[in-house]
C-alpha cells in the first residue's frame, strides 16, 4: 500500500510540475517570439551579412568576401579613428557622470523641500528625445548661443564649442553627460535608500562624522550599484548616434565621428552595408568585453 501511494504521489508531482511549466511557457512565450524576430533575428542577419559585399541598391548582387570586412575595419583609417573617438567619448561620460551622479544622489537623497519635483527635473532629460537635447543644446552652443553670450559678459569668447577639433568632443560629452546624469542619480538614489539605517546610526551613535560615514559605510556599501552605473553609461557612450548626427555630423575633421554614425554613413551614404554590419559586430562584441571587464573589475565582496 506504501509503495502505491508513493507512486500515486509522484504521478500527481510529475503532472503538478507539468502544468507549472506549460502555464509558465505560456507567458514567457510571446516575450521570447518577440526576443527572436526583433532581437536575435536580426543579429544573426547582421552576423551573416558581414561576411558578404554589397550596395543596398542592389542586395542581390552580393559576394561572399569572409573576413575581409572585418581585416579592412582594422586598417581603414576613418573606422578606426571612430573607434578611438568612441572610446574617449565613453571615458569622458563615464568619468564626469560617476561621481556627479553620486554626489547628486546623496543630495537628493537629504531632507529637502520638494523633492520629488527637483528629483523630476533632474530625470527630466533622460526621458527626453535625443534629438530634441542634441538641438537644443546645437542652439546653446554656437557662435550666437546663450554659453558664448554669458562669456561675452566676462569679455570671454566667442568660441566655435562645435566647430573647434579640441572643443568638439568635450562639447558633445558635457551634452550627454547632462542627458544622462539623471538615470545614474536615480541609480545611486535607489542604493542609497537600500543602505540599512542600523548600519547608519551606529555610526553615528560612535561619533562618525558625516564624511567618514560616506568614506568607510557608504561608498563601500554602494559599490554594486557603482558596477551597475558604470556599465550603464559606458553602454550608453558606445552607442551615442543623436550628438554626432544633429550638432557637428562627425566634423570637424572626424573628430566627432562616433562609431554609430560612422556605422549609418558607411551603410547609407557610401552604400557598403556589408562593411557597416562587420563594423557592427566589432562594437558589440567591444561592448560585450568592456562590461564583463568592468565588472569584474569592480566587483566587491561587500553585500547588504
Amino acid at each position: 500500500m506504501t509503495t502505491l501511494v508513493t507512486r500515486d504521489g509522484g504521478k500527481a508531482t510529475k503532472k503538478r510540475a507539468r502544468r507549472v511549466l506549460l502555464v509558465a511557457s505560456a507567458f514567457l512565450a510571446p516575450f521570447l517570439i518577440l526576443s527572436i524576430v526583433f532581437q536575435y533575428g536580426p543579429l544573426l542577419m547582421l552576423v551573416r551579412d558581414s561576411l558578404f559585399s554589397y550596395r543596398l541598391t542592389n542586395p542581390d548582387a552580393r559576394e561572399f568576401v569572409g573576413l575581409q570586412n572585418f581585416i579592412r575595419a582594422f586598417t581603414d583609417p576613418s573606422t578606426v579613428q571612430s573607434l578611438i573617438v568612441t572610446l574617449l567619448f565613453a571615458i569622458g561620460v563615464v568619468i564626469l557622470t560617476v561621481p556627479l551622479a553620486f554626489l547628486l544622489a546623496n543630495f537628493l537623497n537629504s531632507k529637502l523641500p520638494a523633492r520629488g519635483f527637483v528629483r523630476t527635473l533632474i530625470f527630466l532629460p533622460v526621458v527626453t528625445s535625443a534629438v530634441v537635447v542634441a538641438t537644443l543644446w546645437t542652439f546653446l552652443l554656437n557662435n550666437n548661443g546663450l554659453f558664448n553670450s554669458m562669456l561675452a559678459m566676462f569679455g570671454l569668447g566667442p568660441f566655435d564649442f562645435l566647430t573647434d577639433k579640441s572643443l568638439a568632443l568635450p562639447a558633445i560629452i558635457v551634452m550627454s553627460v547632462w542627458q544622462q546624469i539623471g538615470l545614474a542619480t536615480v541609480m545611486y538614489l535607489g542604493g542609497l535608500q537600500s543602505i540599512p539605517g542600523d548600519v547608519v546610526e551606529a555610526a553615528t551613535l560612535d561619533g562618525a562624522s558625516a564624511f567618514k560615514r560616506l568614506i568607510t559605510i557608504t561608498i563601500p556599501l554602494m559599490s554594486r550599484t557603482t558596477v551597475l552605473v558604470v556599465v550603464v553609461m559606458t553602454v550608453f557612450a558606445l552607442q551615442s548616434f543623436a550628438p554626432a548626427y544633429v550638432m557637428t555630423a562627425g566634423a570637424p575633421e572626424g573628430t566627432t565621428n562616433t562609431l554609430v554614425y560612422h556605422i549609418y554613413k558607411t551603410a547609407f551614404n557610401l552604400q557598403q552595408p556589408g562593411f557597416a554590419s562587420a563594423i557592427s559586430v566589432i562594437l558589440l562584441v567591444i561592448a560585450i568585453v568592456i562590461s564583463l571587464v568592468q565588472m569584474r573589475l569592480l566587483r566587491t565582496r561587500w553585500d547588504y
